[in-house]
């Protein structure tokens, strides 16, 4: 009876292993480039969603990609124009795949960054998974032809830090306060995704912030937005580093006082859900910035309390003015999917977020 025990155990073991395999999408094609400023993009192509998780070891860059590798697939590159990269292997894990980025140098966590493309019918480009490494010297300089495109008033200049921060002010409560407001991820960039509905990030950012927006102005504020449509904001060929650094541009060039970058997570498990709220200590008021809003976010929902977080995250590092990114639920949690779906829950969230910064000129009313 055991040995009849063990052995449909290891029948049902093989259907599930085998089942998972067939699910596995298929990675059909893999495209390196080297942008100007020296920055390397990996591009899987992929016959469907492939997620991705990655760590740092010593001098390496290990990506796993839930995505067979196709036979024809090209197993290394050695990249000529990316100085702090030796090279890129490409290795087959059953129903996975490795891709390892070995580096001359040392790499922190924000210096690469993974995301995935859905597949775009209309210029007819496949799913996708990118990985972009941008370690090493980076030339922040606008080209014309790639804001052009966005219809961008930006100028066209390298990104410079006020002396010491000057020129925000934090006192006198929050009428005429001028604060930028980034929706996140939007253009060629979705962001993350739902696992029911398959609600892209960008689809979520974009409504909330004009919300959060309708809400501040009501208070008196003067409000800039990085995005107002589903665009990039620099322009669809554009670097990450670019692409952020346009949306910290919108915030310097209109003398901000407060930056307000809006996300959603995601997680492999789940399970996982809840608010969190990031800052960079640039200055003294970060932090506080951050706390004012994930206390107004905690009363939204009965969800767990990720807390005030500290992060290297390019747009809280680069803005000279106070700032906060906000992770609003998870996507990947099917009830707070469910939740950011909601015209109702999405503006009690833009409420919060704005109650939030007002309470944080509040404590600054007397100066």
């Amino acid at each position: 009876m055991l040995k009849k025990i063990f052995l449909l155990c290891a029948v049902l073991l093989c259907a599930l292993g085998s089942a998972a395999a067939q699910a596995a999408p298929t990675i059909t094609k893999i495209a390196y480039g080297v942008s100007p400023d020296r920055q390397l993009r990996v591009v899987l192509e992929t016959t469907g969603y492939a997620r991705m998780r990655s760590e740092i070891l010593d001098r390496e860059l290990q990506v796993t990609v839930s995505g067979r590798l196709g036979a024809k697939v090209p197993r290394s590159y050695v990249p000529k124009n990316a100085p702090y990269v030796r090279r890129v292997l490409v290795e087959s894990k059953g129903s996975q795949t490795l891709v390892r980025v070995q580096m001359k140098k040392a790499l922190q966590s924000d210096d690469y960054k993974t995301f995935n493309l859905k597949k775009d019918a209309v210029n007819k480009r496949p799913t996708r998974a990118v990985i972009d490494v941008i370690a090493g010297p980076a030339r922040k300089t606008f080209s014309s032809s790639s804001a052009s495109k966005n219809g961008s008033s930006l100028e066209r200049k390298p990104w410079r830090a006020s002396a010491g921060g000057a020129g925000y002010s934090v006192v006198g409560g929050i009428a005429g306060k001028r604060i930028t407001l980034d929706a996140g991820h939007g253009g060629t960039d979705p962001g993350t995704h739902g696992l029911v509905t398959g609600l892209q990030e960008k689809n979520v950012t974009l409504p909330v912030t004009k919300k959060v927006k309708k809400f501040l102005e009501e208070k008196g504020a003067i409000v800039y937005m990085t995005r107002t449509t589903d665009v990039d904001v620099y322009g669809p060929d554009a670097t990450d580093r670019q692409e952020l650094q346009a949306r910290v541009d919108v915030a310097e060039e209109n003398k901000s006082d407060l930056f307000i970058s809006l996300h959603v997570n995601a997680s492999e498990n789940t399970s996982v859900g809840g608010f969190s709220t990031y800052y960079h200590p640039k200055t003294k008021y970060d932090i506080q910035v951050a706390q004012c809003i994930q206390d107004r976010l905690m009363k939204t929902a009965d969800v767990d309390d990720l807390g005030v977080r500290y992060a290297n995250f390019y747009v809280n590092k680069r803005c000279t003015m106070p700032g906060a990114l906000v992770e609003m639920l998870f996507l990947t949690n099917r009830r707070e999917e469910r939740l950011l779906s909601d015209n109702w829950f999405q503006n009690k969230m833009a409420k919060a977020i704005a109650d939030g910064i007002e309470d944080f000129y509040n404590l600054h009313r007397g100066g």
